[in-house]
């Protein structure tokens, strides 16, 4: 039988605690000889793979838990990981062309409590008081990126968000909304239809990409029922995973979120 060692630093002799666990004689680190591949997540390699492939799978936190075996809590604990290592993931900026868009996400008025309704008028578009997220939809990959902004819009996060998104230099389309019309002085090829005027589309100018993954992006918002506002951005970016890996089987998906889960745990 191999002798168990401990794996931060190697050491043999171990104290036995609870449930099964183990705690180094040497540098005190606690760990279950299960083997957790992931640091705070009580779960071997198998066991993570398929809790992964259930969030593929289902996404909310109590089919996650009835489909993988486990308690509310520990299904929602893990599914927070999740979330927390897509919206930590490394990505290379767009080469473009890319479209560029805004929209509000928010309760419906009719859901709101009466006190809400009476401090915000029933506004739409920039004068709603629903959170802002922008996005850029690349049009040679067909992927998205998203950031989920404060109470209103800043033109300066705004002009930023493209900025880390988007290599200088390349074409961004966008609707005719001003925040937008510094993007040339930033080195962009920059080109707007004015949906004001009622056009949305010239050419290859148009923001139906983007568009199309609001859609998207609200319809699954949707079936989830409720969220709290300072989580919103981790479903947000989660939907733009999910957006960005369309094309790969369940199981690559899992495999994916499995490696990203283990990456942010590194670098704990």
């Amino acid at each position: 039988m191999a002798v168990q060692t401990c794996p931060g630093c190697g050491y043999s002799r171990l104290w036995k605690l609870r449930r099964d666990k183990r705690r180094c004689k040497r540098c005190r680190k606690e760990f279950s000889p299960r083997g957790a591949s992931v640091p705070g997540l009580a779960a071997d390699a198998p066991a993570l793979l398929g809790i992964a492939l259930a969030f593929v799978v289902h996404r909310t936190v109590r089919r996650v838990a009835s489909s993988a075996g486990l308690s509310a809590a520990t299904a929602q604990k893990h599914c927070h990981r999740f979330r927390l290592a897509i919206a930590a993931e490394e990505r290379e900026p767009f080469e473009g062309p890319a479209e560029v868009d805004e929209t509000y996400i928010g309760a419906q008025r009719k859901n709101q409590r009466l006190h809400i309704r009476k401090l915000y008028p029933p506004k739409r578009g920039h004068g709603t008081n629903k959170l802002p997220i922008i996005g850029v939809h690349d049009r040679a990959t067909g992927t998205v990126r998203v950031e989920v902004m404060a109470r209103k819009l800043d033109k300066g996060i705004v002009l930023a968000f493209v900025a880390k998104s988007v290599v200088p230099g390349a074409r961004v389309f966008t609707d005719g909304f001003p925040y937008y019309r510094d993007l040339a002085r930033l080195g962009y090829a920059h080109e707007w239809v004015d949906h004001n005027a009622r056009e949305y589309v010239r050419g290859d100018v148009h923001t139906n990409g983007i568009e199309g993954f609001w859609g998207f992006m609200k319809r699954r918002m949707g079936n989830i029922g409720g969220m709290r506002r300072d989580r919103l951005g981790l479903f947000a970016t989660e939907l733009a995973w999910r957006y960005n890996v369309r094309m790969l089987s369940d199981g690559e998906k899992a495999d994916r979120l499995v490696s990203l889960t283990r990456k942010l745990g590194d670098n704990d």
